[in-house]
């Protein structure tokens, strides 16, 4: 019922925007255009069978608005780069009177376009970094004299990530949602949709981040999820006092540089942590590392078996009971999860079986 309200209050929005539009260049709001044409295309396709390019655009317009939009010369916007949960053309660049206050023309810039979590440490290492490493391998010659555009407050990760890639902090530029800004020449890459699997052209593009391979001492590992805004383990002490007396290093990735982290995980043969961004950094373990998700028994989310797939894995799960059940879609996402004698025994069987397979190897 309230998407449907919703969708009905966009249509009714747009056709306002038809009218006026405040921010927007045209005044009004732009209409359709699927993509940019052909001989914009950059380079590509690239990302394996993805069908995915970079395209080159002139005099472009930049919105913040929901993961970003493009609008160009002609008051297009590109149904390509954008995405939106009651549709395409409800986005809100399309449908709102206002579009935003134009904050800079920039000669120069790449648009790293965020539609799903921005502010997420998983989606800028699996979403935004991957594409920006495109652009570095395909040896875009003027790379270094772009501004980068985000939409999102920085991250101590992601000046972390920037830094590593040589990138300063002058040549980001973060756009607010009701903001945008004017650019001539624009470099974006195409989105690859979370509802795919991990792509083996992430992996190798993401493996350059890191260090030349060392023979580092193998660790047990767990990642503490501390007190967090949401999706906390209940019990999590309990947890702690067990996995110290099974030779496990309790490992809190708050407060570590990016560096650190990857050298943690790189150490790792096994890794057990509760649903999070954090394990996000098993990308920097060696293939074969035994992977434990300890996640909702409530709809919970693929991202971290899609990579362990990919990354070559032992991946197992061990499912806890929310703190409160809703039915929401994404609610696996937001509780917090209850440690239960059911959840130990079977985590203190897979650590037995595991270290049985390393006597018989």
């Amino acid at each position: 019922m309230t998407t449907a309200i919703v969708q009905k209050s966009l249509k009714l929005l747009r056709r306002l925007a038809l009218q006026v539009q405040v921010g927007n260049v045209k005044g009004k709001a732009p209409e359709f255009a699927f993509e940019p044409d052909e001989q914009e295309k950059l380079f590509g396709p690239y990302g394996e069978a993805d069908g995915m390019y970079v395209w080159k655009l002139n005099d472009v317009v930049c919105s913040g608005l929901y993961g970003g939009a493009i609008i160009n010369k002609f008051n297009q916007l590109y149904l390509r780069f954008i995405s939106f949960p009651w549709g395409k053309t409800l986005h809100p660049a399309l449908t709102l009177p206002y579009v935003g206050k134009n904050v800079a023309e920039i000669d120069k810039a790449i648009y790293l376009i965020t539609p799903e979590a921005p502010n997420n440490y998983y989606h800028w290492v699996v979403d935004l970094l991957p594409r920006l490493l495109v652009l570095s391998n395909y040896h875009l010659s003027d790379l270094s004299d772009r501004v980068i555009i985000l939409h999102h407050q920085a991250k101590s990760y992601e000046t972390n990530y920037l830094a590593m890639l040589g990138i300063k902090n002058d040549k980001v530029l973060r756009l607010k949602p009701f903001e945008t800004v004017k650019v001539k020449d624009l470099v974006v890459a195409d989105y690859y949709g979370l509802n795919k699997p991990f792509a083996g052209w992430k992996k190798e593009l993401l493996d350059q981040l890191s260090p030349k391979k060392t023979l580092l001492p193998k660790k047990k590992i767990y990642l503490l999820r501390g007190q967090q805004a949401k999706r906390s383990l209940i019990g999590e002490e309990r947890l702690v006092a067990m996995l110290t007396n099974l030779g496990f290093t309790i490992v809190n990735p708050q407060g570590m540089t990016v560096e650190e982290q990857i050298n943690t995980l790189r150490g790792a043969e096994v890794v057990v942590a509760l649903h999070g961004a954090a394990l996000t950094n098993i990308i920097f373990c060696e293939p074969q590392t035994l992977i434990v998700e300890l996640r909702s028994t409530h709809l919970p989310p693929e991202h971290y078996s899609a990579i362990a797939k990919t990354y070559n894995f032992q991946f197992k799960t061990v499912s806890l009971p929310p703190e409160r059940l809703e039915k929401k879609g994404n609610s696996a996402n937001k509780q917090s999860l209850i440690l239960t004698d059911e959840a130990i025994n079977e985590l203190m069987t897979l650590f037995q079986e595991w270290e049985k397979r390393q006597v018989t190897k």
